[in-house]
């Protein structure tokens, strides 16, 4: 009986010497992955290097516009002759970061504006500006080499290739909402729909109109600086024309992060759009919506174009159903 007894007690210790032999074998690896882990982000560094050349555009706001506190950094890429995009970053008078994207169109270079739609079709849904700009290149006419968002709602006016897919005559804000339209003959125009107390209308001819795209508030008007009661500070986009017409700018200035830039408001914008050139300007959209993009050749492609967004918009923008785009005419 103890002999049978201390087999078993023998056998017993064998299969637990077995079962943590098996046990030590099945350890988990130090490499093993730790799915339940949350890394930390890292964000990086907003680095502004020192800049001690002034591009004269960027001359004009500080000493004209009385909007800069601190001037950080400019740079200026030419993407065709006659069309130009400034990037300009600085504090303003709050000592707050602001950044701004201008594009300077000289229109007697063969750089026209073109009036896209979403899908390059005549539909009322969204789309996100670069992809706009891709679906509209082929029917520009030319080389499509940047562009900037347009109205986000059915509301606003706008043509294209000469089909008036929205024009709203009705309510009492479109007698005061202000457009851009570039005419069959090539001429660039800014206009105000009807007359009121504060906007004199000046007659055109609608049907004279290849494309256009209406806007929300005016910043300058026959040369004078609007003054808005509105003291948001967002970001915008806005669309001025110089006196002589042949000159166009296109300005987006960021919002959505404080930390790079906090936006800016009408009253602020309008004394920019005056010393940069412009005669007439206005807003186009504001907020989410406001996006530049800008066409260039991925690496490694034969021909292939590809869309990058220049300023920094949120990461849940806001498509457009309309936008502006600038063709290089061969």
């Amino acid at each position: 009986m103890k002999k049978n007894l201390l087999n078993g007690l023998t056998g017993m210790g064998l299969m637990l010497a077995l079962f943590f032999a098996s046990f030590v074998s099945c350890k988990k690896r130090d490499d093993y992955p730790k799915f339940n882990e949350k890394k930390e982000e890292i964000v990086p560094d907003d680095i502004i290097p020192p800049d001690n050349k002034i591009e004269k555009i960027t001359e004009k706001i500080i000493n004209q516009a009385d909007v800069v506190g601190r001037f950080q950094m400019d740079s200026t890429v030419n993407l065709a002759d006659g069309l130009e995009r400034t990037h300009i970053r600085f504090l303003n008078k709050l000592n707050q970061p602001t950044s701004i994207q201008i594009l300077e169109v000289d229109l007697k270079k063969k750089i026209v504006p073109y009036v896209m739609s979403s899908f390059d079709d005549n539909l009322y849904v969204a789309q996100p500006i670069p992809d706009m700009a891709k679906y509209n290149a082929a029917s520009s006419g030319g080389e499509l080499l940047a562009a900037i968002n347009g109205a986000t709602a059915s509301t606003y006016s706008y043509i294209k290739n000469g089909r008036k897919i929205n024009i709203s005559t009705t309510s009492g804000i479109e007698k005061t909402r202000p457009f851009f339209a570039v005419q069959f003959d090539g001429a660039s125009f800014i206009g105000n729909c009807f007359d009121t107390v504060q906007f004199k209308f000046e007659p055109y001819d609608i049907n004279k109109f290849k494309g256009l795209i209406s806007g929300t508030s005016w910043l300058q008007y026959r040369g004078a600086v609007i003054v808005s009661t509105s003291a948001v500070v967002q970001a915008n986009t806005a669309l001025g024309l110089s006196s002589d017409k042949s000159t166009l700018y296109a300005v987006v200035v960021d919002g959505a992060n404080g930390n790079f830039s906090v936006g800016m408001t009408f009253n602020d914008l309008a004394r920019v759009m005056k010393v940069i050139g412009s005669y007439d300007a206005f807003v186009v959209n504001s907020g989410n919506a406001s996006v530049m993009t800008q066409s260039q050749f991925s690496v490694g492609s034969s021909g292939q174009a590809v869309w990058n967004i220049v300023n920094r918009p949120p990461v849940s923008m806001v498509g457009s159903l309309n936008g502006v785009g600038f063709v290089k005419m061969k």
